[in-house]
């Protein structure tokens, strides 16, 4: 079974330990040996324990030698170092192990969240996606390398002493085995509630994580009309959030955490009772009541010593959830392996219906986009351009028809096919913090320098990349920040032409660039698109009257299509309508009373 059939039949999170070797996946035996080798330490902790007792019945009896004295004192120092070593070990693969296995459950479920439809994964705030690779991760990784081999750990000693008990005296340690399963109800129901609350503040973790990035991003706008206190009192708020959930965390559970701790340590007097009343009755003797007496505190110690781990697995526990809800999301199916090969680069709509969850987008959408061509798409905002080249590249899928690239439905390509076959350069150009020549490369990781200056020269972009400080090497600022809108935009172009693919979607390439910068970018097309298939959505329609084929789209439906010419002689259609609505934008000039104000 596969992991994507695993994750259609049942939630990711199945508990907190299960849970964690399955998000750990093949690393997760080192979270097995960690456990194992702390469950050993906890057993070697109990072999002085059984000496003393040995020491203890031999004075009983009356049958103590100096050899008997050295072989404990031998066999517990021993024990002791093979404990520390033991521990060591366990250290190690619950450390280093878990570093590398997070980092690889890091990497699949960032190939998780790849594979989720653009839809989906908008519907989520990045606040919340951030936090579930940050905060979440950091949790687990203390849980899986402290909190689960503690727990473990906790529990070897009492399981080793408890049967010693047994051989010794079955009631007493039947007795000592009741006071600890009396505290399970309790510890079970805390466990739950503390779990919800954890659940609850990494929800507004996330909010709050979201709400910096928000202000942080958006703080020229904030400065500009002087809201910055304003939107900065949103972060405030969410960091109260928190610290209410922290204060319930502490004023609600701490006492029933007390209150668990109070109730396994009742089973202290409980065993001295029965002790003291199995002696006065003669049913045991001195000997037995001293080493019961010592016994019971190795019992109940690391029990206790565990509830200053429990806020940790609690915590842990939550992350793993919160990250479970993200794995249970269903991701965009692609085939694995090759079914078929596109015949040519034609790009098809069949009766495609589209909407965005209850709204509907497109409606009986059909054409087809020969290979070599150049189609042209317009129409007024909002009416489900942009949405077109999203369904061709599949950020989203349609509701109903067909997109096909080739012949082939693109649902039946794989994600490798897809990607060779198409490259998308987005109105608003996004660059990574990453040097030039890394961002032009990002499509073609293993291209050569003569090829990436080759496509940068073809993008009209070397000049202005030759004068930075240190050319291709320049570190840009994350999303580009470092250059202006029409370097972003050649740079994304020489991404396009390095990648070299058959199919170029265009989403308004050249509308938010002055007239220098509009001029670059248009000789940078040329090449760009020289013999390739093109879809454009473009506003400026002087940019647009060459291509082979014009579709108008009008409130989510195909309402026109044919050449430039043959629109322009239809009067009454949508084409014509733009091109008078161009027109008059075009001759806006301020009024005269502006011009006035704007001379004094």
């Amino acid at each position: 079974m596969t992991q994507e059939t695993l994750r259609s039949t049942q939630p990711f999170y199945i508990g907190p330990v299960r849970t964690a070797w399955r998000l750990l996946g093949r690393r997760g035996r080192d979270l097995k040996m960690s456990i194992a080798l702390r469950f050993l330490q906890a057993m070697c902790a109990g072999i002085p324990v059984v000496f003393f007792v040995w020491v203890v019945d031999h004075l009983r009896e009356g049958t103590l030698t100096t050899t008997h004295a050295w072989i404990a004192t031998g066999v517990t120092v021993v024990a002791i170092c093979v404990q520390f070593g033991i521990w060591y070990a366990s250290n190690y693969y619950g450390w280093i192990g878990t570093f590398l296995a997070v980092g690889d459950a890091r990497a699949s479920t960032l190939g998780h969240v790849q594979r989720l439809p653009l839809g989906t994964l908008r519907s989520r705030s990045t606040g919340d996606v951030t936090a579930n690779f940050t905060s979440d991760f950091e949790m687990v990784t203390q849980y899986v390398s402290e909190g689960i081999p503690a727990l473990f750990g906790a529990l070897g000693l009492p399981i080793f002493v408890v049967l010693a008990m047994t051989f010794i005296d079955a009631p007493l340690a039947a007795a000592v085995t009741l006071s600890l399963f009396a505290a399970g109800p309790l510890f079970i129901w805390v466990n739950n509630r503390f779990k919800a609350l954890a659940l609850v503040r990494g929800d507004r973790l996330a909010e709050s994580s979201g709400r910096m990035l928000e202000y942080v991003q958006g703080i020229t706008v904030a400065r500009a009309f002087n809201r910055t206190n304003d939107r900065l009192s949103h972060y405030t708020r969410a960091v109260a959030a928190i610290r209410q959930i922290n204060n319930r965390l502490v004023v609600r559970l701490l006492p029933l955490g007390v209150l668990t701790v109070g109730v396994v340590q009742l089973g202290v007097p409980l065993v001295i009772a029965i002790t003291a009343y199995r002696w006065f009755g003669g049913a045991i003797d001195a000997g037995i009541v001293l080493i019961f007496l010592v016994l019971i505190l190795r019992v109940y110690g690391p029990i206790v010593a565990l509830a200053g781990q429990f806020e940790m697995l609690r915590l842990g526990d939550a992350a793993l959830e919160r990250i479970g809800r993200i794995m249970d999301l269903e991701a965009q199916a692609a085939p694995e392996t090759l079914r078929a090969e596109p015949q040519g680069h034609d790009v098809e709509f069949e009766q495609v219906e589209f909407g965005y969850e209850s709204t509907p987008i497109l409606r009986d959408i059909s054409f087809v986009a020969r290979a070599g061509t150049t189609t042209a798409i317009v129409g007024p905002s909002g009416a489900g351009k942009s949405t077109i080249l999203n369904l061709v590249s599949r950020f989203w899928d349609v509701d109903e028809g067909a997109v096909r690239i080739g012949g082939v439905d693109v649902r039946e390509l794989t994600h490798q096919q897809l990607f060779e076959h198409i490259t998308v350069v987005f109105q608003d150009v996004y660059l990574f913090r990453a040097t030039v020549r890394e961002n032009i490369a990002f499509g073609r990781p293993d291209a050569t320098d003569a090829e990436i200056e080759k496509a940068a020269r073809a993008a009209q972009a070397h000049e202005f990349i030759a004068e930075l400080p240190q050319g291709y090497d320049t570190v840009v600022g994350e999303g580009g920040a470092t250059l202006s809108g029409g370097e972003r935009q050649r740079l994304s172009i020489a991404r396009a032409v390095l990648k070299d693919s058959p199919i170029v979607l265009l989403d308004e390439p050249t509308s938010s660039l002055d007239a220098l910068n509009d001029r670059a970018v248009r000789a940078a097309l040329v090449n760009l698109l020289r013999n390739k298939t093109v879809l454009i959505v473009a506003h400026r329609l002087p940019t647009i009257q060459a291509a082979d084929q014009i579709l108008v789209v009008d409130s989510g439906q195909l309402v026109q299509r044919g050449i430039h010419e043959e629109l322009m002689e239809q009067e009454d259609g949508r084409y014509y309508q733009l091109w008078l609505d161009r027109q008059r934008a075009s001759g806006w000039r301020l009024g005269a009373h502006a011009a006035a104000g704007a001379g004094a």
